[in-house]
């Protein structure tokens, strides 16, 4: 039926042939003159990165480089293959029917990843989060799976569709782009808010066996399913795995792009709305950090996928894409855009209220919430605030908490101030061009693309779904932020709507040409994503080229002031019990000693220790009865943080105190200084806090890096 829908569409010409091509041309010429006269991409830069000689030896068999890679990659396969099996399993249950077994995997997949993390966060709650006991979970719901596959073999995932010569040079493109970020995901973690939280929590979990509070923390309230599952990764084995994880979850919503076009257009759309969506620059960045973005991606397209796939004799398809709502929420609070735009969208086809409607959309409503609960009740648990750190002047406040850098956080997510119509009017230009912070690099495809598309006639009646879908999302997002990774849930889908577009139809001719448009625009956005990756260096540990130890412990592009030296010494020198006070560094992730950290945004424990303290023994008392044995130092970090983020909030008297404190009781036993071009740049220190018996031996008192030299840069 639809595809008959589809036919009548092309047969009908709205617009002349001479009419689009002026159209097309003129708004295109105006678009790609204006963004490549900010982002071309350069010849010189690209000529570095093509160097051979620089890569050589990653090929060699007998590399346990490789090896560990490979390793990494079947641990990925057999968790995947896990979440496969079980969310098959539940499917089952609910009796939905697919039209092919691409279809039935994506959805399994999805939901198996549901299970796995609230199966981890059900265990961490009883403090069972140990290393084996994950692994056991993990090969129980892979046989689960396994056994379920032989009683119900699946056929073919893709068939025997044919491509054109075309089709396949953008299938490689594609295959292409997820190669460079496979190797950014097997590199080391240096994303800053993985380090901080997205990792920091989960390893933090992973150090207590047990989901507890970090008081000084607040990123770890936001909503964790992601966290989940990048806890499961650090249980079977270590950060990589994790990174695996997610950057799975972008090759997985390329796959449900496949899917749907398998089921609704043709294979050769999907390819290229996975080509447009995963090649945009911000996208292939977050595939292979530990981020939320593409996790909560996955999670939106097969919400809106099974709405599709909806009708009053599959009603299991609604519930199906409200669970996927629920998971979406409970990646992250920006979750709720998708959901409110899937409710709007089944408004929008249904085109009327009736009992029945209602009733659908309460139970809609209630699964959703219902998933996203425990993230909800756990905020309750530990801050009083079920949707913290937001609606603070509603829900009391929590002593921890430091409410005018929670505001600043809030401001800062949104990139925005007050609301301006003409701004607002203005937002997909400026985004589009590079205007606004963090939105480098975007694809000018939709800005090009998405206002013409009307010229070529009505879309299909499914295409409706991803239409009414997208606007939800901008309008719920260009109203709150200008963060352009917020509105990535989106991306797909307006891939999906530009290949549908420009592989079906009428105007052949121009459809052409665009073609050769959007694949240019694509291998422009992997370029910049190759160069960034190219200038992070992680892909010299991947290639063999450096130790993981040696580039975690130097600053690089997006890694300021390594801390990765004092973090090994700790983890190879101190005992199992020590317990690290970080000054100066929010970044507690590669530790394996319980650390006491904050974040940015967040009170910093030792101002606040020693402002309750009239002295330095009692600074000492306070610091010893949390169990503190060491301290670890960040210099350059610490000024950092504490220009851009007032991280240091001293008063004359709990300076004085820590004075004190420090010249009587700390002994430094670690320190490594980094230099740039022969220049000092900074100093990552581990300092020991003496026994009451030693601290009253004559000893002489480490340089106080605080007051000598973080205070005067601050100033």
């Amino acid at each position: 039926m639809q595809k008959n829908k589809l036919k009548k569409v092309e047969q009908k010409k709205l617009l002349p042939e001479w009419f689009i091509w002026v159209v097309t041309f003129t708004w295109g010429f105006y678009i790609f003159k204006n963004y490549y006269a900010q982002f071309m991409p350069k010849s010189d830069n690209l000529g570095m990165m093509l160097s051979i000689d620089q890569y050589a030896g990653i090929l060699n068999i007998g590399n346990l480089i490789l090896i560990k890679h490979i390793l990494n990659i079947v641990l990925l396969s057999v968790f995947l293959f896990s979440a496969f099996g079980i969310g098959r399993v539940f499917l089952k249950l609910l009796k939905a029917n697919f039209v092919h077994s691409l279809e039935e995997s994506m959805f399994s997949i999805g939901i198996g990843f549901g299970i796995i993390a609230y199966s981890v966060f059900i265990l961490g709650i009883f403090g069972l989060l140990y290393g084996m006991l994950i692994k056991v979970l993990i090969l129980l719901f892979a046989v689960i799976g396994f056994i379920d596959l032989k009683k119900r073999p699946m056929k073919s995932l893709f068939g025997n569709e044919k491509l054109s010569l075309i089709d396949k040079c953008v299938l490689g493109i594609l295959i292409f782009a997820m190669l460079i970020s496979l190797a950014g995901a097997l590199s080391p973690e240096i994303f800053y808010d993985s380090l901080v939280y997205h990792l920091g929590v989960p390893n933090y979990y992973k150090l207590n066996h047990k989901i507890v509070n970090m008081p000084y923390v607040f990123l770890s309230n936001l909503p964790a399913v992601a966290s989940m599952l990048f806890t499961t990764g650090l249980l079977i084995k270590d950060e990589i795995l994790s990174k695996l994880i997610n950057y799975s979850a972008s090759i997985l919503c390329c796959l449900t792009l496949f899917s749907i076009s398998k089921r609704y257009f043709n294979l050769k759309v999907g390819i290229w709305a996975s080509l447009i969506f995963y090649t945009i620059t911000h996208v292939m960045l977050s595939s292979w950090s530990c981020g939320t973005e593409t996790i909560l991606v996955l999670f939106a397209v097969l919400s809106l996928y099974a709405l599709m796939n909806y009708n009053s004799e599959q009603n299991k398809w609604l519930i199906i894409s409200s669970i996927f709502s629920g998971l979406a929420m409970g990646v992250k609070y920006t979750g709720i855009f998708v959901a409110v735009g899937i409710i709007f969208t089944f408004l929008i086809i249904n085109r009327r209220f009736s009992a029945d409607i209602i009733k659908k959309l309460i139970i809609f409503t209630f699964i959703s919430t219902i998933i996203v609960s425990p993230w909800l009740i756990k905020n309750y648990v530990y801050k009083k605030n079920p949707v913290y750190p937001y609606l603070n002047s509603i829900f009391p406040k929590d002593a921890y908490s430091d409410y005018t850098k929670l505001n600043g956080f809030i401001v800062e997510a949104r990139q925005s101030g007050k609301f301006e119509l003409i701004n607002w009017l203005k937002h997909p230009w400026n985004i589009t061009m590079g205007k606004i912070s963090n939105s480098e690099n975007f694809t000018p495809l939709f800005l090009f693309l998405i206002p013409l598309l009307f010229l070529f006639g009505k879309p299909p009646l499914i295409l409706i779904y991803g239409i009414s879908y997208s606007i939800v999302i901008w309008l719920t997002w260009s109203f709150s932020t200008t963060m352009i990774r917020f509105m990535m849930p989106a991306f797909p889908i307006l891939g999906l709507i530009i290949s549908n577009y420009n592989n079906t139809g009428n105007h052949k001719s121009v459809k052409k040409v665009l073609s050769w448009v959007i694949i240019f625009t694509c291998v422009t956005g992997i370029y910049w994503a190759g160069w960034i990756a190219y200038i992070q260096g992680g892909w010299r540990v991947v290639f063999g080229k450096e130790k993981k130890s040696d580039f975690l412990s130097n600053t690089h592009s997006s890694y300021p002031y390594g801390y990765y030296a004092g973090i090994e010494f700790i983890n190879k020198e101190l005992p199992k019990s020590a317990k690290i006070l970080f000054i100066g560094e929010g970044r507690s992730f590669y530790i394996n000693r319980i650390p006491v950290v904050s974040s940015a945004h967040d009170l910093t424990p030792i101002i606040e220790y020693a402002k309750a303290s009239k002295s330095g023994d009692e600074l000492y008392n306070n610091i010893k009865s949390q169990g503190i044995t060491h301290i670890l130092f960040n210099l350059g970090e610490a000024i950092r943080l504490g220009k851009s983020y007032r991280m240091f909030q001293w008063d004359n008297q709990s300076l004085s105190v820590y004075n004190d404190f420090w010249e009587k009781y700390v002994k430094e036993i670690f320190h490594k200084d980094e230099t740039q071009n022969g220049n000092f740049l900074n100093r990552v220190a581990v300092y020991e806090i003496l026994s009451e018996q030693e601290a009253s031996l004559p000893h002489k008192p480490p340089m106080n890096l605080m007051s000598e030299v973080v205070i005067k840069n601050i100033k």
